[in-house]
């Protein structure tokens, strides 16, 4: 069973104005040796350093970032640019032939996408013409899965939680249930453009939550990936070239090879999937 949490906007950076080194943040530091730029390997827990930037000149966005994650494709490459925050036609026919929500559902799988969503964004999304959900959530809809509600009993909030900790419990107890947990959370990019003042409550939140996780200790691993930088550095709005991290914790940890890029995580998981039937 994986528990995937994307973090929207988590690079690295050793610069000492950085969050990720003027903050405690003691679950996430340990995770990820201090958010350390090297990879490593401890029991039941694998650290690796990928590349967002594909190939591609530019900095890189959530549209072709997320897409690479959830594919296992290139698609800044593909594009031959960057693109977001949502993923256009191009990278919509991606999602819906190779996304890891598509694929799983294909072979019966039990997957979940845990994101709750205000009931006038659920509306907006019906009504528009053009995409308004990220690659997540389109995947999600391409598999057939249903866009919950925030009331909804399997629903999560995807961030700004008032009980950090005892949302993440649920997200666990929620990937008990599941082959494929998706929680997708967008606060430290979101914050990061628009009140960047406001980051240290949400890398805060963000660390308590994966506590939570942690201390329900369910048999299940748990997958923290990001698609690009920006948070880590608040002094600016832009997005960042800084590579991003990847923390697997769990039983699967130690199957978790070398990576590199973000086009890696996909056949990873598609195969650790496979072999245990979810």
């Amino acid at each position: 069973m994986l528990a995937l949490l994307f973090v929207d906007g988590l690079g690295l950076s050793h610069d000492p104005r950085s969050p990720l080194r003027c903050l405690e943040l003691p679950t996430l530091k340990t995770l990820s040796q201090g958010f350390s730029l090297e990879p490593a390997d401890r029991p039941s827990q694998a650290y690796r350093v990928l590349d967002a930037g594909l190939g591609v000149e530019g900095l890189p966005q959530s549209g072709t970032g997320q897409t690479a994650l959830l594919t296992g494709q290139n698609a800044a490459q593909i594009l031959g640019f960057h693109q977001g925050p949502h993923p256009l036609r191009s990278l919509q026919a991606l999602l819906a032939q190779e996304s890891l929500q598509v694929w799983a559902r294909r072979r019966g799988l039990r997957v979940l996408h845990a994101n709750g969503y205000r009931a006038e964004y659920l509306e907006r999304v019906q009504q528009s013409r053009r995409n308004l959900l990220s690659a997540f959530g389109y995947a999600a809809r391409c598999a057939g899965l249903t866009l919950l509600p925030l009331d909804h009993p399997l629903a999560l909030p995807p961030a700004f939680w008032t009980a950090p900790k005892a949302a993440g419990r649920r997200f666990a107890e929620l990937a008990r249930e599941h082959h494929l947990t998706i929680l997708e959370n967008w606060a430290l990019d979101y914050t990061a453009h628009r009140a960047p003042g406001e980051l240290e409550a949400r890398f805060s939140e963000l660390d308590r939550f994966v506590e939570g996780f942690l201390e329900a200790s369910p048999p299940v691993t748990l997958v923290i990936a990001a698609d690009h930088g920006n948070a880590e550095e608040p002094w600016h709005p832009q997005h960042t070239r800084n590579p991003v991290p990847l923390v697997v914790h769990g039983p699967l940890a130690k199957t978790l090879p070398p990576m590199r890029s973000l086009t890696e995580l996909a056949p990873w998981a598609r195969e650790q999937l496979s072999r245990s039937g979810g």
